[in-house]
Formats: C-alpha cells, sequence, structure tokens
C-alpha cells in the first residue's frame, strides 16, 4: 500500500498548534481543506464525519499517535493529511498520554475493504520508531513529506498477476503477534483468514499420568497455539514470510511460528470477511 500515493502535500503541517481535542479536530479539518481534492467538500461535513468516528471510540492509539479517519460520500478518492505537534494534544488517547503524531485519513464511503488496507498500512508505518523521530524532527512541510517519502519507498512491492493459490497456514507459538499478522494481511490486501485453537502434542502428553512430569518434552510454549488458515496467491508467500520474520525474527532459529503452503486443486466458497 502506497501512502505517498494519497498524501496530500498541501495537508501536511510541522506547526500544530491546538491543545485539546475538539481544537485539533477543528485545526485537522483546516488543514484537510487545503487540498485539492477535497475543495468540494464542505468543512463542517469533514469535521462531523470525524467527531462522529471519535465518538465510536478515540482513535489516539497510544504512543504519542493517533489517526483520525472517516467515511466520506462525495468522495471519489482517499487523502491523507499529516500533522505533528510538539506540545502535544490531549486527544483521549488510550493510555492517557498527549498525542504528538496525526495521521489523518478520509475515503469514499463505499470502498471499506481500502479503507481498512490504508489504516493498517499507516499502523504499521508509524511502529517504525526511526519514522516517528524523523516526523517529531520535523519542523517543515517538506520535511514531512520527505519522511513520509522514504518509508513508504522502502515498503513499496510490486505484485505480480496472481494465477496459481496456496492454502497458507500459520501456526503461531507466540498468541501475542496474532493482531499483528491480521493486520500484515490487511496490508497485503488478503481479505479473509480463519483462526482456530490448536493444542500440540506436549499439551496432549503432559495430560496423559504417564507422562506429566515432561510439562517442556516439546517446549511448554508449543503446547497451545492459534493456526491461521488462508487462501493466498503464490507471489504473496514470500512477502507474507518476510513480514512474519519482522515480526517474530528468523522461524527457524526462534521458534515462534511454523508456516506452511500447499498447492491447491479445488476451492469452492470463500473465506473472505466482507
Amino acid at each position: 500500500m502506497l501512502l505517498l500515493e494519497k498524501l496530500c502535500k498541501e495537508s501536511c503541517f510541522a506547526t500544530f498548534t491546538a491543545k485539546k481535542k475538539d481544537e485539533a479536530l477543528h485545526e485537522i479539518v483546516q488543514l484537510l481543506k487545503k487540498c485539492p481534492k477535497l475543495q468540494e467538500i464542505e468543512s463542517h461535513k469533514i469535521y462531523t464525519a470525524l467527531k462522529e468516528r471519535e465518538k465510536l471510540g478515540s482513535t489516539g492509539l497510544g504512543g504519542g499517535i493517533a489517526i483520525p479517519h472517516a467515511k466520506i460520500d462525495g468522495l471519489d478518492d482517499f487523502v491523507l493529511a499529516l500533522a505533528v505537534s510538539q506540545k502535544g494534544v490531549q486527544f483521549d488517547a488510550i493510555d492517557n498520554r498527549k498525542v504528538h503524531i496525526f495521521f489523518v485519513l478520509l475515503g469514499p464511503s463505499n470502498s471499506p475493504n481500502e479503507h481498512l488496507k490504508m489504516l493498517s498500512a499507516i499502523s504499521r508505518m508509524l511502529r517504525d520508531e526511526d519514522t516517528k523521530n524523523e516526523l517529531l524532527a520535523s519542523r517543515s512541510s517538506e520535511s514531512i513529506y520527505e519522511t513520509i517519502a522514504m518509508s513508504n519507498g522502502e515498503e513499496a512491492r510490486k505484485e505480480l498477476p496472481q494465477e496459481k493459490k496456496k492454502l497458507l497456514m500459520i501456526i503461531l507459538y507466540e498468541q501475542k503477534y496474532l493482531e499483528d499478522i491480521m493486520e500484515l494481511f490487511l496490508e497485503l490486501g488478503v481479505k479473509g483468514s480463519t483462526v482456530i485453537d490448536s493444542q500440540g502434542m506436549g499439551g496432549i502428553l503432559t495430560k496423559v499420568p504417564l507422562f506429566a512430569d515432561f510439562i517442556n518434552f516439546l517446549g511448554e510454549n508449543k503446547n497451545y497455539s492459534k493456526t491461521i488458515f488462508a487462501i493466498i496467491g503464490e507471489s504473496e508467500l514470500h512477502t507474507i514470510i518476510r513480514g512474519v520474520e519482522d515480526l517474530l525474527g528468523d522461524l527457524d532459529k526462534r521458534g515462534g511460528a511454523s508456516i506452511i503452503a500447499l498447492d491447491i486443486h479445488f476451492v469452492k466458497g470463500t473465506m473472505e470477511y466482507m
């Protein structure tokens, strides 16, 4: 997902001055209105959409980051804006800390899948501490835009036409990474997967009285797991493996997960969630 294609250069701002949440939403609207794509969209319509989304739960993710977003009727394309506040804004973030980086997304009301993919791509980009630090150090709109250009260039992928499909199975022993892998799927356009609770050989043997004292027979962390099933394009396999190893490390050394891919000879139905 190339965020740079949707980032409006006119709507990058390095000197955000709002102190409270509602002030920030109004200032965000002013910033968005500098984008040529939004000239025909009324300011109050943008403000209302952002405000209604915040009522569902704060988009302040913690760690000084917020991703306000909304779907706008009459908007034909996605628009991204980025603002940096040096002093920070009280934005009801989940960790109660001030927000310093606002990555704002507006999208068409009829493109929920693309909206989810872009939110996931933004979230993953802002987990990179170097990118965050460079944004916080920015003192001009140009430097903000250049930071995203550099970061997005490193993430750019040109996927080949997908012909063959594979059944992907990820047996995840370190279950704390489950949400991160789901976000990775969204970013890569994997539209659906099935996740089940699974149990390893060690978990079964420890219930047998004869083997009860061998709790670490196969490693206690591998007794219970999550198994993820997804149908993917053949060209996506290595990208997904790289993404999972970016999260967990070299799987051949750490063993936090196992990845299996099988050729599909027949499939009927879909795993898509939408």
